[in-house]
């Protein structure tokens, strides 16, 4: 027991110590987390009209994950994404991408996710597009990890079904249904689909102070009236809801550290088919306080979350207050301090590596997890014709 403790307070000592050097770097780059840094999808201003491309997508990583308590065990990720396309703007405002989209864990000789990519989006002004096919997954729709694990980029399909987004001057808000499972007539299994709205509203901003109210709704639902299970009876329905509100407010401060950020919110959970839910919460709800501080190339963060029977199906297991593997464990109320450290540098033009740790503390039950992981992201356009006549 007492070597335990000892592990324990010299793994603190090392993590606080990564913190504390991580303020002093600095080098020439923009996104200062994981979101930022693993988004791929090609921005509007960075098409143009009339080129045929070839664009290869890649994003390898290795993320081990060490758990204590009950509620989830550790793992680890080992492998790489691809994304080989071709990508077109026939018109102005039109951009299209048909290609694949491949998961290869290291050890496993096995693709994993081996599915077609098609995306299109139009975009009827600056400021509003929409997206069908396979959506624009860049920075997550804006989600905290509570709500949405950040693995998912590279464990699940990508999403895929229609998206509408907007980016206004002070607005920036995007809606989207992602359809995880089609059913036909008598198909054995239930449709599943997702649907998101998210947005935040820019309140204030000066050369020293911006604040910015975030909202998100999530809605999870497996259903369907024309699928039957083997016996003959239709599954029942489960739908299942997380809402979020708050505040978020960046400082900026200096040269070395850029920006620090203070921000709050509420999340959620409902089970709205409560009759037929499987989950073991009907409802619950979180706060989540964070502060953080950004260099030029990495972003350093300190947050508290408190919740009670809170859930969230596409979140990350680690902040809920059921078990991923046992639906009879459950800890109704759950309090940690998290920090976390992301650096990133780039390489060239389409790559950059970049280096994450978190570490986890569960105030309740005193036990410490940790993660880290290390990621290199190759995306490179190779022009193959130029039509001169648009059509």
């Amino acid at each position: 027991m007492k070597n335990n403790v000892n592990t324990d307070s010299m793994l603190k000592k090392n993590i606080l110590c990564l913190v504390l050097i991580a303020l002093g770097w600095s080098v020439q780059t923009k996104a200062q987390d994981f979101q930022s840094f693993s988004s791929s999808y090609k921005e509007a201003a960075d098409v143009k009209t009339g080129e045929l491309n070839f664009r290869f997508e890649s994003l390898g990583f290795f993320w081990n994950n060490e758990f204590k308590g009950d509620l989830v065990s550790g793992y680890t990720l080992t492998g790489a994404m691809l994304r080989p396309k071709l990508t077109f703007s026939p018109f102005e405002g039109l951009y299209l991408e048909a290609g694949a989209h491949v998961i290869k864990y290291n050890g496993k000789d096995q693709f994993s996710n081996a599915i077609p990519w098609f995306t299109a989006r139009y975009r009827f002004t600056d400021e509003f597009s929409v997206v069908t096919g396979n959506l624009d997954q860049n920075d997550q729709h804006g989600l905290p990890e509570q709500l949405w694990e950040p693995e998912r980029i590279y464990t699940d399909k990508p999403e895929s079904g229609l998206q509408f987004l907007f980016n206004g001057e002070k607005l920036h808000a995007q809606t989207w249904v992602s359809w995880e499972q089609f059913i036909q007539k008598n198909d054995p299994y239930q449709e599943q689909f997702a649907f998101g709205l998210t947005g935040n509203y820019r309140v204030f901003q000066n050369s020293e102070l911006t604040i910015k109210l975030p909202v998100s709704v999530l809605f999870y639902h497996h259903g369907g009236e024309i699928n039957i299970n083997p016996t003959g009876d239709r599954p029942a329905v489960q739908t299942h809801t997380n809402a979020l509100a708050g505040w978020e407010m960046a400082m900026n401060v200096g040269e070395r550290v850029k920006t620090i950020n203070l921000n709050g919110y509420w999340l959620g959970y409902d089970a709205v088919t409560r009759e037929s839910n499987t989950l073991p919460f009907d409802k619950g709800h979180a706060y989540l306080l964070e502060t953080s501080a950004q260099t030029k190339d990495s972003r350093i963060s300190v947050s508290y979350w408190n919740a009670y029977q809170f859930l969230a199906p596409k979140g990350r297991f680690l902040f809920m207050s059921g078990s991923d593997e046992d639906p009879t464990f459950t800890e109704p109320n759950r309090s940690m301090l998290s920090a976390k450290y992301f650096w990133q540098k780039n390489i060239a033009k389409g790559a950059r590596v970049a280096f994450q740790v978190d570490s986890n503390m569960d105030l309740n039950t005193r036990d410490l997890s940790y993660s880290y992981g290390f990621f290199l992201l190759l995306n490179e356009d190779f022009l193959l014709k130029k039509f001169k006549d648009q059509l």
